[in-house]
Order: structure tokens, then sequence, then C-alpha cells
């Protein structure tokens, strides 16, 4: 008995195991159900441009400007007198306008006068040298014909000739640059204009090269100012721009005389020269004037609206966009960081982008980097 219930037991096991294993024979892996496509919408990247008014600010010039001093050397003997607001007579000063050829200054004249004298009395004295020098030669020339002068006493004759006449040419040359000494001796006005500073005074030991007065010619100023690349494109002489200065709502009109060739090689910008009248003297140099370009054409830059821009997780204060391709009819979503610029109504430009790509712009919010995604048509 004992024997027939352990074969019974051992049979039960049996099968118990063959059925276990039986129903795992049977049974297949379980499918992984696969993550559903994010269904979105996307758009072209754009090229927008955008127009602007363009303000500058920039000191008032003079149309011209000149540092007078004296081309010879002198003491001051006179300055040009004017009649002060005290009724009393005065040197001309900074302030003071005066007429085109006007005399401000003189250095002494009696120095220069006894220089003209003596370059004067040299071309006398060369001349009569010359003169002798030249009967001289003449004789010369006629014993030489005749064989009664050697050859050598006659090339002597020749040369003080020729030395003689050179001698001349020299004094003439002198006497010329004492009278010029003596003409520059006044100093006069080469144009109509303000006498922005004197730095002369009676007395005073002038020397070529020092700076006696500054005048300025002011019936016109000159207001320059730079510009970018985009706005100098639309540029042109004649132009006319209004012109306002600081705390004064009236407005002066001027014209562009001036458009610069080639950018700053620093600030990349080219100067822009303005002249406006100023007939009654009433802009000053110095003065700050300000200046409105409107409606400049910026270049067209890469736009997107801005559902399209989420936060870049790689930092704060970083955006980004999701760009969509499609590969063998798949469209995957790829996070790329661009720089936002300026915005427009709905749109924003940025950098990072070409145009023609396809950025998406409704179901941003669940999307991740690489993301497979349903383009909605």
């Amino acid at each position: 008995m004992k024997n027939k219930s352990s074969i019974g037991l051992w049979k039960a096991a049996a099968a118990l195991l063959a059925l276990i294993a039986g129903a795992s024979g049977c049974q297949q892996p379980t499918q992984v159900a696969a993550k559903s496509l994010t269904p979105v919408r996307v758009v072209d990247v754009a090229l927008n441009s955008s127009s602007e008014s363009l303000r500058y600010s920039a000191s008032v010039l003079p149309l011209a400007q000149a540092a007078l001093s004296f081309k010879s050397s002198g003491y001051v003997t006179e300055i040009k007198q004017v009649m002060g607001a005290d009724g009393r007579r005065r040197e001309i000063g900074s302030g003071d306008y005066v007429g085109r050829g006007a005399l401000l200054a003189q250095i002494r004249h009696q120095d220069l006068k006894n220089q003209l004298d003596q370059a004067a009395a040299a071309v006398t004295q060369a001349e009569a040298q010359h003169l002798q020098a030249s009967q001289d030669y003449e004789r010369a020339k006629a014993l030489y014909s005749t064989h009664s002068l050697t050859k050598p006493e006659y090339d002597q004759s020749q040369a003080r000739f020729d030395s003689s006449r050179g001698a001349v040419d020299q004094a003439k040359a002198s006497l010329r640059q004492a009278q010029l000494a003596l003409a520059d001796a006044d100093l006069g006005a080469p144009f109509s204009g303000f006498i922005l500073a004197r730095n002369i005074e009676l007395g005073n030991l002038a020397s070529p090269g020092t700076v006696a007065f500054t005048i300025a010619d002011t019936s016109a100023v000159k207001v320059s100012f730079g510009v970018p690349e985009y706005a100098v494109k639309q540029l042109r002489l004649g132009q006319e721009f209004n012109m306002q200065l600081q705390d004064d709502p009236k407005q002066y009109k001027g014209k562009v005389t001036s458009i610069a060739a080639s950018a700053d090689e620093k600030n990349r910008v080219f100067g822009v020269e303005v002249t406006v009248p100023n007939p009654k003297s009433y802009l000053k140099p110095g003065m700050i004037a300000s200046l409105t370009l409107s409606g400049v054409e910026k270049a067209p830059v890469p736009s997107v609206p801005l559902a399209a821009v989420v936060a870049d997780p790689s930092g704060s204060g970083r955006y980004g966009v999701f760009v969509a391709s499609e590969v063998n009819g798949k469209w995957t979503a790829h996070l790329r960081a661009v720089t936002l610029g300026e915005t427009h109504e709905s749109d924003v430009a940025v950098e990072g982008l070409k145009s023609g790509e396809k950025i998406v712009v409704v179901g941003v919010a669940d999307l991740k980097d690489g993301d497979l995604v349903q383009v909605l048509r």
C-alpha cells in the first residue's frame, strides 16, 4: 500500500508540472503599446522687414573755421579796435563779428622794411657785378676768337659771368621774400565770421605758426553724425532733414551735403553731414542738435509667431523653438536655441533660424527635443 501511494503522488506531481510547462510554452510575450504621436501645427519661418525712425544728437559746427597766424616774426603793434557795450573802444575779441579782409592785427613794420631795403640793395649790387662780368665776358670772347686769350682765361671769364647771373636771380628771390614778409605783417580775415578766440596782446612777440586768432564762418552750420549701413542706403545728397535744438521747439531745415564713402573702422557707421542755413547767426558752434530720420527700412530678418517660442531648459533667460523636419515620411521636432529681437504685433525677430524652415506653433507645450510628431494639415 505504501508503494502504491508513493507512485500515485509522483504521477500527480508530474502531471501538474507538465500542465504548468504546457501553459508556459503556450503563453505569448506581452506587446508594449506604442506611444501616440503628438499632433502639432507648423508654419514656415518668414523674413519680415520693419521701418523705424532714427534719432541722432550731434554738435553744431561752423561752415568754415580757420586758425590765423603770422608768417613773420615781430612785435605786435596793433590790434583791431571795436566799440564795446559800455561805449568804450576795445580790442577785438571772442564773439566779435568781422568782415572779409578786415585787418585784425599787425606786427612792427620797420623791422621788415629794413629787411626789404637790404634785399633791394643786394639786388642792385648783384646786378652791377653781373654787368661788369658781362662786359668782361664779351671782351674775352673777342680776344679768344683771335687767339689772343688762352682757353683757361676764357673759361674763367665765362664762369664769372654765369656766377654773377645766378647771384642776381638769388638776390631778386630774396627781395620778393622780403616783400611778402612785409605784406604778411598785416593779419587779415580770410572770410566774414565771428572771432572764436584771440591769443595775442599788444607788445607780444609773434612767431610764425603761433595762432593769433580763430575765426568761424557761421552763415551756415554743419551737423555731423553717423548712421548704420541699412540707413545710409536710404540717404542721398540734397535730402532734407529737420533739426531741433535742445529745449527749443523751433524746427530748422537742412540738406545732406556729404555722405562718407566708407564706414568708420571702429564703430562701423557712415558719417553724414547736414548743412543748415544760419543767416541770423542764431545757431552757435557747440550747440547740441537733434535730427530725426523717419521711415528707415531695416534689412529683412527671420521672424516667428510668439506662440512658437518656449523657454530653453539649458539655462535661465534662454529661449528656443521646435523645428520640425521630415525624414522618410516621419516628422521629428528638435529644440533649437534662438536669440530674440524686436517684436512686431504677434511676431518676434529671431537669430538662429533660416527662412523656410518649419517650426511648431501649436502643441509646443507637450513636446520634448527629438519627439516624433504628427503634423496636422
